[in-house]
């Protein structure tokens, strides 16, 4: 104690500010730190919970990225896909298209060649139907008249002019 009072200290003094410390520290503790340290740890729960709010809605919102990605993608594929079917059928409406014209022409062919055969059969029929009749008119003369065989070529004659001049003959 001698080395306090060298000092200057008192040891008394010393044992009262020691205690006052202590019941400083104590008192700073309880009223103090204690608090400082439940508002820390209540804002490092907040820190965290936040962190974790905006680490779970980044998740959230990458998945739904990739969902809208991935619907995206599934509407570009059926855009094509029905791009693709409207091309392939506007191929075959036209390819249809174009077999009914090539039948329409057909048939009109068709009907015209059979037009054109009815047309010559019945100028055939109408020829044989006059040459009968030039026949049957020639046969009549030749019976009105009495034939020599002079009256006989000349009646032929006139009838083979005749044939030459007749309209059906081109």
């Amino acid at each position: 104690m001698e080395v306090f009072k060298d000092l200057g200290l008192d040891g008394r003094t010393i044992l009262v500010n020691a205690a006052g410390f202590i019941v400083l520290v104590l008192l700073l503790k309880r009223f103090l730190f204690a608090p400082v340290a439940q508002v820390l740890k209540r804002r490092e729960e907040r820190v965290v919970a936040t962190l974790a709010k905006a680490d779970s809605e980044r998740q959230a919102m990458e998945k739904m990225r990739s969902e809208y990605e991935q619907r995206i993608a599934k509407i570009e594929e059926e855009a094509r896909t029905r791009i693709q079917d409207a091309i392939k059928e506007a191929g075959e409406i036209r390819n249809r298209l174009l077999e009914e014209a090539r039948q329409q022409s057909q048939e009109i062919v068709e009907r015209g060649k059979s037009e054109i055969e009815r047309e010559r059969q019945k100028a055939v029929v109408a020829l044989r139907d006059e040459v009968v009749g030039l026949a049957v008119e020639a046969a009549e003369r030749l019976l009105r008249e009495k034939l020599d065989d002079a009256a006989h070529r000349r009646l032929v004659s006139e009838f083979i002019e005749g044939m030459e001049t007749y309209p059906w003959r081109t």
